[in-house]
């Protein structure tokens, strides 16, 4: 469906972002992530994927341009994917590492 294509591009861009660092690349897929997420509301089966995707690239944006609001939104992002990953599920761990590096950053940041 639309949403996986969406977030198989969004998850491409991020991945050319990482080997060229094309500011470009990961402003598109941070765009495309927020359609993939609009496309799959609160319910959809893989809603946390989109969250946890999204969450993944502001924090990417944070860390390169120190936007706060980037930090702000992936934390909240980050939590509610959390949220819908329960102990034991396979990408809780991988969501609970972004989810504290965002954390340890703002309170670098911020105290």
């Amino acid at each position: 469906d639309r949403s996986d294509s969406l977030q198989n591009l969004a998850f491409c861009l991020c991945c050319r972002y990482n080997e060229l660092e094309a500011v470009y690349d990961l402003e598109e897929a941070i765009t495309v992530n927020r359609e993939a997420l609009a496309l799959r509301p609160p319910g959809h089966p893989r809603h946390d994927v989109s969250l946890y995707s999204l969450g993944v690239s502001l924090w990417v944006r944070f860390e390169k341009q120190a936007e706060v609001c980037d930090l702000e939104e992936a934390i909240q992002l980050l939590r509610a994917a959390l949220e819908l990953r329960p102990p034991g599920h396979q990408w809780r761990p991988s969501t609970l590492r972004y989810l504290i590096l965002c954390l340890s950053r703002r309170y670098e940041s911020q105290g």
